[in-house]
């Protein structure tokens, strides 16, 4: 299981979907630079992240059509998808259900590595640190992984740019999957977002 470490830009759109939706069940699609000549099994870093669904997250034809776009949108711009994460509409649910666990296992056939699950309970302005867990797939199934500190530094400016756009009504900008079979003006790449984001940083 490689270390993985989240980026502010993947940080900050995760928790702005849940914080959009706190009412629903929310996932989405972790993205990683595709180093080929670079061992991804000892360190992983997470770039950016595919919001998919708040309506419903289990639906396979939809999750099908979501992930050929994710894929080709990925190979266009040197990414893989590395990882999924799922928050779940039961605040004191903050273990992997079966959704988690068959999306997670899809992604994981196709690339070997973590499962992130949000704990809803702390996507607040007011405690935007440690708001996951980590999930790896072991030979019996999915367990919960230590997460490595990350640095002070790393973790002050996550906290600050997260606390800066959800107090700016920034998740009002979110655009899932489910946004864009709505209409499909509703670009799921967050371009818009992305740029807050960076000027956020």
């Amino acid at each position: 299981m490689a270390d993985a470490t989240v980026s502010v830009r993947a940080h900050c759109k995760l928790l702005l979907h849940a914080a959009k939706y706190p009412h629903s069940s929310v996932n989405g699609i972790l993205l990683a630079e595709d180093n080929k000549n670079k061992d991804l099994t000892k360190s992983l870093r997470y770039v950016d992240c595919v919001p998919l669904f708040h309506v419903s997250l289990g639906l396979a034809p939809m999750l099908e059509i979501a992930l050929l776009h994710v894929d080709a949108y990925c190979k266009s711009k040197g990414l893989v998808i590395a990882g999924y994460y799922q928050a779940n509409e039961n605040l004191n649910e903050n273990e992997m259900n079966h959704v988690s666990k068959t999306v997670g296992t899809k992604v994981q056939e196709n690339f070997h590595d973590a499962c992130v699950l949000i704990d809803n309970r702390k996507v607040k302005p007011e405690t935007v640190s440690q708001p996951y867990k980590v999930f790896a797939h072991k030979e019996n199934g999915w367990k919960e992984i230590e997460k490595k500190s990350s640095s002070t530094e790393d973790e002050l400016q996550k906290e600050q740019c997260l606390y800066t756009l959800l107090k700016s009504g920034a998740q009002r900008h979110v655009k899932d999957f489910d946004n864009h079979l709505d209409d499909v003006r509703n670009d799921w790449r967050n371009l818009e977002l992305n740029d807050m984001i960076a000027r956020c940083i």
